[in-house]
């Protein structure tokens, strides 16, 4: 196992895409198999030490950010162990690159469905925040093909769970090793969601530590469900002069002809944040939806006719490889440019992350419309996965009292997502910057019930301080 404990070394560790500051670590382990995470695990729980569990560091909320204490990196258990091609299953370490599994699974004719965007991110911290992929419209997230785990606790025991194997009792206790854990008494969601610790009755024992973001153990190995490769898929971007695109989501949606991979929303903000990448993003366009879907003459035929009645002033069609490419960075540009900007204006980011039903979409979509009409000096951009009913809301404040303005705006966005049945957290976690607005999905019991489930299963409270709830709770 390599330790760490040069500051120089250690820096880089102390980040993630959030641009949370403040990180620090006294040391760095770096294990190469599960003997060495249960050497660090132990040594840390025998000296009530808090240890943070770091994967690719493509998270945004701080999860990987360490507020004292040691770290504990994966990247060194990154063997894919086998690819099953017959049961379409593959077993990989927690440390694996996405990007270098799915070259593994191209010449097999094998998929991972729900890949990341982020494609350097790891399979461990996949799982560990539930994280959606580009694809997630049609495949859905992370947790759908997770059918094992291998995780290593505070208490030094190794615990392997399978889907299907273990669930809650009717009563609604799980168990774990030797303990029996009471559920929480909130249900999550069932919509897209990354809040919190999945709760539903007789649920699996599997989904608890699924989006638990690093707090309960250890994820050391993992088996996914694969999906035979489907063929190659083609791009298609429409630019909007008019304001349509919750009328044509509607016919998206309930066509029987048309299946996309993804639909992505861009409004006029996001666009003109793409101008200087896309200098041919036509003028007088107000939003443009992105859309990915397998390639057939059928199916471009059923797009065009939808789009006859629909003010479309451009269309961008990918025809071969180097545009398919292009145009998959015009999806990916725009996360990278707002990104920058934020480290540019050196504030962290201020950004909603809000999904709801289906039924009360529309309602947040005007609401969000809403805010910028009584709102003009801010600015912010609106875009992200409209097909799951998800978008990102982005604010960028250019002083403090203007940072201010938009915290009440956001949480009075937050409130209303919550009365909508929504998550306060679609996919990118709670971490260590989104606790009081945990508190407002499942209210102060709801948290608590989280932070007992935290403590019973990591009595020693050494995993991932400060995330999902602050660790001032587990005192209490």
């Amino acid at each position: 196992m390599i330790i760490k404990k040069n500051k120089d070394e250690i820096i880089s560790y102390l980040e993630d895409s959030s641009n949370v500051k403040g990180g620090k670590a006294e040391t760095l382990y770096v294990p190469e198999n599960e003997k060495e995470v249960l050497e660090a695990v132990k040594e840390c729980a025998s000296k009530r030490v808090p240890l943070t569990i770091s994967a690719g560091g493509t998270g945004t909320v701080g999860g990987r950010v360490p507020f004292g204490g040691r770290i504990l990196s994966v990247e060194g258990l990154n063997k894919i162990i086998c690819v099953d091609e017959k049961r379409k299953r593959a077993i990989l370490q927690s440390g694996v690159i996405i990007s270098d599994f799915l070259k593994i699974l191209e010449p097999k004719n094998l998929f991972y469905p729900p890949f990341p965007t982020e494609r350097t991110a790891f399979i461990g911290g996949n799982v560990a925040t539930n994280a959606s992929g580009e694809y997630s419209f049609r495949f859905g997230c992370t947790r759908k093909y997770i059918r094992r785990i291998k995780v290593i606790l505070s208490t030094g025991e190794l615990i392997e769970i399978e889907r299907g194997k273990y669930f809650a009792s009717k009563d609604g206790y799980l168990r774990i090793a030797e303990k029996k854990i009471k559920i929480p008494s909130y249900i999550s969601p069932p919509i897209k969601n990354s809040a919190g610790y999945f709760s539903h009755p007789e649920m699996d024992l599997i989904d608890l530590f699924i989006g638990s973001e690093g707090t309960l153990g250890v994820i050391t190995e993992v088996e996914v469900e694969l999906i035979p490769a489907f063929s190659s898929p083609f791009i298609m971007i429409i630019f909007l002069k008019e304001e349509k695109i919750l009328n044509l989501l509607g016919e998206i949606k309930e066509s029987k002809k048309i299946s996309p991979l993804c639909l992505e929303y861009f409004d006029k903000h996001s666009l003109e944040f793409l101008k200087e990448d896309f200098p041919d993003i036509p003028e007088g366009a107000r939003e443009a939806l992105y859309i990915e879907e397998e390639e057939s003459e059928d199916i471009l035929e059923e797009w065009v006719n939808l789009m006859e009645s629909y003010p479309v002033i451009d269309t961008w069609i990918s025809q071969d490889r180097a545009t398919y490419e292009r145009l998959i960075n015009f999806r990916h540009k725009l996360a990278e440019n707002i990104n920058n900007y934020f480290r540019k204006i050196k504030l962290t980011k201020v950004a909603l992350d809000i999904a709801v039903p289906e039924n009360s979409f529309r309602e947040l979509f005007n609401f969000y419309k809403n805010i910028r009409l009584n709102n003009p000096r801010i600015e912010t951009v609106l875009f992200g996965h409209i097909g799951e009913n998800h978008l990102h809301f982005n604010f960028f404040p250019r002083d403090e009292k203007e940072r201010e303005e938009v915290i009440k705006i956001y949480q009075e966005a937050i409130k209303k997502g919550v009365k909508l049945g929504g998550t306060i957290s679609a996919e990118h976690g709670v971490g260590k910057i989104k606790h009081k607005y945990l508190e407002m999905m499942y209210g102060k019991k709801g948290v608590m019930e989280m932070v007992r489930v935290k403590k019973e299963i990591d009595p020693f409270c050494i995993f991932g301080l400060d995330n999902i709830f602050s660790k001032s709770l587990l005192r209490s």
